[in-house]
């Protein structure tokens, strides 16, 4: 059977969803021919169908190899090689693409918003630049450029590209939601009237009125119209919970094999197995989402000995590699389950040779990924080397705030009261768990204490990860991208009267702080 032949038959075994007979087809095509990237491609995405996390990089490795030039191929891999989390290969990928030359604004735009989550915001501008002159009325050009702007703090700019983009396509709901977040909205000036004017051109249901629900709230919010802020809020939940529902059974399966399987003497078991020197010690920044991580990290990347990393799935991308599996997110009770057998000294050490060109030559490389508290067990028996920071915040504070926003495919547990409730109480129950099998490996920084007192908390933070002291580690003046949902407030320097935005809304929260009771303190009860 000829190569031609064989790839059909793989493109219709693969729409019908016969991954295995679809692979053989494309593995035959690559015995005829063993640089068709395309084969390479669709394999890979058929092994992942399949489970077979490795073999599935292993094809895209091949691919890059290979160094394919068309248009779909290089965008095809350079998505398989985001999803892997490789940005080394990512960045190679791109060297060899001649990508000054492509003429499709949509292609730069994807790009640049692949590189861009790998960290690369000033080749991404350099890619959305392009874009617009390819073709200036491309909306989610201008929508990333906007994006990427925010990112560097550049808050006009970035208005100016999002306003471009509303221009061009009216209804670009994520451009209206970035939009909302740029600055404090007051009653003289907001977009209000313009959002919800757009509703009923926006598919009920769907993920751009999910976006521009949030927006309406967070606008509504500023200016004080709280119980419009609130219906907003309200359905933006109610819709993305319908489109992203939450596994409450697996996150149990998880967190309690995680506490079964990591004890001491499983924790305890890496440090005889250690290859010293490494090359940078790592710095893990953890806890719950929008808990005042990005401030520490931010403040910690001041120190010149540190490059701050951001958040990537660096550890997780090992651990799905040596468990050849990939994981619902950065844990999952089937990745929990399959953790025994792993080989933790190969891990630690793979983690590092992947990692360490982002330390850039400085002694520590952080990374601040919030939901890494699940692999604290396992860093710490990869890595014993590794410092832990784990920033502590208010539970209502913590709670309302992920409650109100948007984290695209990630933290499903954050669009229900209940729910969000019940992964709070299972992460602190896991916290304690790490400080007791873990004993003073674990920093706890308390955020309200950090912006109260930000040199007083610094210099312990700094002895803990053996720094020393240096005063640029309490300001958050100096350059660079911030790439998190918190890039707009790390420009204003550090918040010291942040106020309680859940108070507004206490009527309306009763399954929240109910479920939040048995964690909060005296002094925060309503």
């Amino acid at each position: 059977m000829n190569a031609a032949t064989l790839w059909q038959r793989g493109e219709t075994y693969a729409r019908q969803g016969q991954w295995a007979a679809a692979l053989s087809a494309y593995d035959g095509v690559l015995e005829h021919d063993p640089g068709h990237v395309m084969a390479m491609l669709r394999a890979s995405r058929m092994a992942l169908s399949l489970g077979r996390y490795r073999d599935s990089r292993q094809y895209a490795v091949r691919a890059l190899a290979a160094r394919p030039q068309g248009d779909e191929a290089v965008l095809n891999l350079a998505r398989a090689l985001r999803l892997f989390n490789e940005p080394a290969l990512l960045m190679e990928c791109l060297a060899h693409s001649r990508w000054e030359e492509r003429r499709s604004a949509a292609w730069l735009t994807e790009v640049a918003m692949l590189v861009s989550t790998s960290g690369e915001n000033e080749l991404a501008m350099r890619l959305l630049d392009l874009a617009v002159q390819r073709d200036a009325r491309h909306a989610p050009a201008r929508y990333f450029r906007g994006v990427v702007h925010m990112f560097f703090g550049q808050m006009e700019q970035a208005a100016e590209e999002l306003e471009q983009c509303i221009a061009i396509l009216p209804t670009y709901a994520q451009a209206h939601w970035v939009l909302s977040r740029l600055r404090k909205q007051t009653p003289e000036t907001n977009h209000l009237a313009r959002m919800k004017a757009l509703i009923p051109r926006v598919p009920a249901g769907s993920e751009s009125r999910v976006y521009l629900a949030y927006a309406v709230h967070n606008e509504a919010h500023d200016i004080g119209a709280y119980d419009e802020s609130w219906q907003a809020l309200e359905h933006a939940c109610r819709t993305k919970r319908q489109l992203s529902p939450h596994d409450r059974g697996d996150a149990r399966r998880m967190f309690e094999g995680l506490m079964a399987l990591c004890d001491a003497a499983f924790v305890d078991a890496g440090r005889a197995t250690v290859e010293e020197p490494a090359p940078y010690r790592p710095v893990f920044v953890v806890g719950m989402h929008r808990s005042g991580s990005t401030l520490l990290e931010q403040l910690l990347g001041g120190h010149p000995d540190v490059t701050d990393g951001g958040e990537t799935y660096s550890f997780t991308a090992q651990m799905r590699y040596f468990a050849d599996y990939r994981s619902r997110g950065v844990l999952d009770a089937e990745l929990v389950r399959r953790a025994d057998k792993i080989d933790y000294a190969g891990l630690g050490r793979r983690f590092l040779e992947h990692t360490a060109v982002r330390a850039q030559g400085r002694a520590v490389l952080t990374e601040k990924l919030p939901s890494n508290f699940l692999n604290l067990g396992f860093i710490a028996r990869a890595l014993p080397h590794a410092r832990i920071l784990h920033m502590v915040r208010d539970p209502v504070d913590t709670c309302f705030s992920n409650l109100r926003t948007m984290f695209s495919d990630v933290n499903t547990f954050s669009y229900d009261q209940r729910e969000l409730a019940e992964w709070y109480g299972q992460y602190r129950r896991l916290m304690a768990h790490w400080h007791e099998v873990m004993p003073g490996r674990i920093l706890d920084v308390r955020y309200d204490e950090l912006v109260a007192d930000p040199e007083g908390v610094m210099r312990q933070v700094l002895a803990f990860c053996e720094l020393s002291w240096d005063t640029a580690a309490t300001t958050l003046d100096r350059p660079g991208a911030v790439a998190t949902a918190s890039s707009p407030q790390m420009r204003g320097g550090i918040i010291k009267d942040r106020k309680a935005a859940w108070a507004p809304y206490a009527d309306k929260l009763g399954p929240l702080l109910d479920g939040l009771a048995p964690w909060r303190e005296p002094s925060t009860a309503p």
